[in-house]
């Protein structure tokens, strides 16, 4: 089984003008929340309608639950930078693997 077999369905309305920096704040809250809570990263998607979803990855239920944001400012900052720049964020959905079948082929 995979390293990371948590994941975490969100979608984003993002407010006009704002995806710039919408984009801008996911990748920095994506990235420390990879590098000081564990979790596998996550990966941003955006439709036609030009609503973003994404799915966020973590080894367990338990390992997502257990991570603390506590003394990351900037971190917390950049979230609600994030947050700032959506009219909605709902996570719609959450779950262990049960199939794998994600190649990484160049």
């Amino acid at each position: 089984m995979p390293l990371h077999q948590h994941a975490v369905l969100y979608v984003f309305e993002v407010l006009p003008d704002q995806a710039a920096e919408f984009e801008s704040a996911w990748e920095a809250v994506t990235v420390a929340i990879k590098q000081q809570c564990g979790s596998g990263g996550s990966r941003l998607y955006k439709s036609e309608s030009g609503t973003y979803w994404a799915h966020a990855l973590w080894p367990t239920r338990e390992a997502m639950q257990s991570a603390s944001l506590e003394g990351a400012e900037e971190l917390l900052a950049n979230r609600q930078r994030m947050v700032e720049a959506c009219s909605n964020i709902e996570a719609i959905g959450e779950g262990d693997i049960v199939a794998d079948f994600w190649t990484l082929e160049a």
